[in-house]
């Protein structure tokens, strides 16, 4: 069975930004690139950015009301079998409501926001949260397809 033991337990790579939502471009970006350096599919790569990017976005909108200067760590994790991503934030505790969407056409329509946490559970193989001393972890795990 697959888990996040599957991981080293410091991550391969840390970034932490400012609640800004034009420093969402870069961690879609940025996520891209690792994960297909990764050796993800570029479709895969791309379904993974969007679910970083719904992520962050509510953090940013949500957890900090678009109060533009507190911090998000986002932690990646590469293992052999898939990647492993942590968003470390402050502020209010998520919303972690489903909501059904389409992801064929939110990616086609390249449409963000609002799509709320059952669009991250559709693409990521775990999306899981946690709160500890004040600090919330939204963990996102995508395992590698056997070939």
């Amino acid at each position: 069975m697959k888990n996040s033991t599957a991981f080293l337990p410091n991550p391969d790579f840390s970034i932490t930004i400012l609640s800004q939502t034009q420093l969402l471009k870069m961690v879609v970006e940025l996520t891209r690139h690792i994960t297909t350096l990764s050796n993800f599919p570029l479709a895969d790569a791309q379904k993974i950015s969007l679910a970083i990017d719904e992520a962050v976005t509510n953090v940013i909108k949500h957890s900090y009301n678009n109060v533009s200067d507190r911090e998000i760590r986002l932690d990646y994790f590469l293992g052999n079998s898939g990647i492993r991503i942590r968003i470390f934030y402050r502020g209010r505790q998520p919303d972690i409501s489903d909501e059904e969407v389409n992801i064929k056409n939110m990616i086609k329509s390249k449409k963000k926001g609002g799509l709320g946490v059952k669009l991250m559970r559709t693409i990521m193989d775990s999306v899981t949260y946690s709160t500890e001393d004040g600090q919330h972890c939204c963990e996102m795990i995508k395992w590698r397809q056997a070939k």
